[in-house]
């Protein structure tokens, strides 16, 4: 029996590179026959294109995800008494109409693309006989298995209780089809097996990866000649490339505790000299009159994989940029020659209030040469580092520890941490990088999350604190989930 395939999942959006826009054209119809779809390899370009507008939207990484829903929880902002529901969101009560639709959005955009994953992964297995040849089958399926691992990864880091305060929390369900059956009711335990197992065969397929090509520092995307494919000629830092899996691994690796194999992970990617720290040249150019004629506020060369959305700007320009919203409650988080200074506005429109700007752009179109793509970062070298001083944290080794944060620190602008630096010293170090390093990202809330912090930084920097109840860090489930029995035990 054929099935179908809902178009809004091909289709969201118009506008893509030139290189992608044509993978996108399926139609006008309201569903597009499966068999047809799969007919030829632009199909399976254009299904997996796919992928990557959905996470692009505004219900996942075009707004909830980086900015939305976990930049408030941080305590790192202002947040509009115009707004109750954020008001309240922020204070970590999820269940107001606002916060539920967040919430729903979510997780129903997710699981759809998840959906949509597992079914490009089961066509994949007769990708050959539709022109789409060996080898670039293994770098499609490794970009689809990346991609479902990221997702469930976040789902389990939203939904799911943090695994060193409940291994068996089972919230999540693990959905490998294209059908209507339920989930598996797994462990966050056993999930993490899972996606570490997909990962690992992700990272085996990608090896061919034009990514891998990139063999200096610095260097571009890799090139796509040893594989004749129209598709692996994008920009690979913009697909969930050979060294996105690694560093995803490893993020999933520190995640469950495993030291070691995270520090291994993330020093593959650091030591494959693919990735750099941006100069503080680099960040914004301006002419003799002040105006601006270059800037990466994204800081490019270090992203190990950047999601391509034009949603993200829309988002921030809503919601963090202008004169009412979300304000960043202080900038004296920064050393003074911090390049992350650049990432904020004293806006005097605003009463001096600090907007955040890292996605900030013209929006002439005359201007949009002086940008790079508009992407969300989701992997990138800082947070490799961080992750191998954190295990050499967790061995006692400061001699490693501070090494590695004093590379991250140096490459900022900030003093080096001076050799008298205790284990403790170290450790709020390292938070305080994640404070500051992941500002507009959403990454800050789930590191607050995975080391349990009972009480965060209130946002001013100045030694006073919000108490965070454990629940906190775990969204509730939608009412719809739970009557099919998730969120509960047996």
């Amino acid at each position: 029996m054929k099935r179908n395939i809902k178009n809004w999942v091909m289709v969201l959006a118009t506008v893509m590179l030139t290189a992608c826009t044509d993978w996108l054209d399926v139609g006008s119809k309201s569903e597009v026959n499966e068999d047809e779809m799969f007919r030829t390899a632009e199909g399976y370009y254009a299904t997996l294109t796919g992928l990557y507008l959905n996470l692009g939207s505004t219900q996942l990484y075009g707004g909830n995800l980086p900015l939305l829903a976990l930049e408030p929880l941080t305590q790192q902002y202002s947040i509009n008494t115009d707004k109750p529901d954020r008001v309240q969101w922020s204070q970590f009560n999820y269940q107001t109409d606002g916060g539920q639709q967040m919430v729903s959005d979510i997780w129903l955009t997710m699981y759809n693309t998840i959906v949509n994953a597992n079914m490009i992964l089961q066509q994949l297995d007769h990708a050959t006989e539709s022109g789409v040849n060996a080898q670039e089958a293994n770098i499609l399926r490794g970009e689809a298995l990346g991609l479902r691992a990221l997702m469930y990864l976040d789902l389990l880091r939203l939904f799911n209780d943090a695994p060193a305060a409940n291994p068996d929390c089972r919230n999540v369900p693990f959905k490998t089809d294209f059908g209507f059956e339920l989930g598996e009711q797994l462990t966050t335990a056993t999930l993490l097996d899972r996606l570490a197992t997909d990962l690992q065969t992700a990272c085996r397929l990608l090896q061919q990866d034009p990514v891998c090509a990139a063999t200096s520092l610095g260097a571009g995307n890799g090139s796509a000649a040893a594989i004749d494919s129209r598709y692996l000629a994008y920009d690979r830092r913009e697909r969930m490339n050979y060294d996105a899996c690694t560093a995803l691994l490893a993020r999933l690796e520190l995640y469950r505790q495993h030291d070691d194999e995270a520090a291994r992970l993330a020093r593959q990617v650091i030591d494959s000299r693919r990735y750099r720290y941006i100069r503080p040249e680099e960040v914004v150019e301006t002419d003799a009159y002040g105006a601006e004629l270059r800037a990466d506020r994204l800081f490019v060369p270090e992203l190990i994989f950047a999601l391509y959305t034009e949603n993200v700007l829309t988002t921030s320009r809503s919601n963090y940029e202008g004169l009412t919203g979300d304000f960043v409650k202080t900038a004296d988080l920064l050393d003074e020659s911090d390049v992350r200074h650049q990432w904020l506005f004293s806006n005097p429109s605003a009463l001096g209030k600090i907007n955040l700007i890292r996605y900030q752009r013209s929006t002439r179109q005359q201007d949009q040469s002086r940008y790079g793509h508009p992407v969300v970062p989701m992997l990138k070298l800082s947070e490799m580092q961080l992750i191998v001083a954190e295990c050499a944290l967790h061995r006692g080794d400061v001699s490693e520890a501070r090494l590695q944060l004093n590379t991250l620190r140096t490459a900022r602008g900030e003093a080096e941490l001076p050799a008298t630096v205790t284990l403790q010293d170290l450790d709020d170090a390292l938070t305080h990088e994640y404070q500051c390093d992941f500002r507009g990202e959403g990454q800050l809330f789930y590191y607050y999350k995975r080391r349990g912090f009972a009480t965060i930084d209130d946002g001013y920097g100045k030694g006073n604190t919000v108490s965070l109840a454990t629940s906190a860090y775990t969204l509730p489930l939608p009412p719809y989930e739970i009557q099919f029995g998730y969120g509960k035990k047996d």
